[in-house]
């Protein structure tokens, strides 16, 4: 089921426990705007994603959040949150360690904003979402990603802590990545 955790002007930023294939509009969006521009890089969002879905779905005690902003019943954006039974190896392959004890440890496992939600993603993250998992005992989130435009803004939140690099999908490209811990502070939530 899905809850409404906030409500600023017309947008909703809501919270399930429970994985709805709608939540992946979002995605689906980024993509036709990629292929529309001619930027696309060849890396499949949605087929990732999913990959990460139904493998995190596999570990006993892994616990998968999905959070979700919407108008007007419209998904605009999805982080996958996930934690629980993390494999302290889930960074290994990029030579990193979590350094934080793993109870304490939340991954940002999946991050989309369409084109028509943009402007929302600092705000969503940083006041929202991180305050939502320090009020649970949480000290820091981790997260991997190669988006460089998605860098400026974990940069302002936390600091780089790995480096990696992995092909594209197609095998043509090196898609280079880096890997973030974003430290959690208790702080209400922002006033409605």
């Amino acid at each position: 089921m899905t809850t409404v955790l906030y409500r600023k002007d017309d947008l909703e930023f809501c919270f399930s426990d429970t994985f709805e294939g709608k939540f992946l509009v979002s995605l689906l969006e980024n993509m036709k705007e990629k292929l529309l521009t001619e930027t696309w890089d060849d890396y499949n969002e949605v087929h990732h994603c999913c990959k990460i879905i139904h493998d995190f779905r596999q570990t006993p005690g892994l616990v998968m959040d999905f959070h979700t902003l919407r108008r007007d019943g419209e998904q605009l954006g999805m982080v996958m949150m996930t934690h629980g039974a993390i494999d302290p190896k889930i960074y290994a392959c990029s030579g990193l360690s979590i350094s934080d004890p793993l109870d304490q440890v939340a991954l940002l496992s999946y991050f989309h904003i369409a084109p028509a939600g943009r402007g929302n993603g600092t705000f969503w993250l940083r006041d929202l979402i991180m305050p939502f998992y320090a009020d649970q005992g949480y000290t820091a989130v981790y997260l991997k990603t190669s988006h460089p435009k998605a860098f400026p803004l974990y940069d302002r939140l936390g600091a780089v802590i790995g480096n990696y690099t992995f092909p594209s999908d197609n095998g043509e490209f090196t898609r280079v990545g880096r890997i973030y811990r974003l430290p959690l502070v208790e702080r209400p939530l922002p006033e409605a």
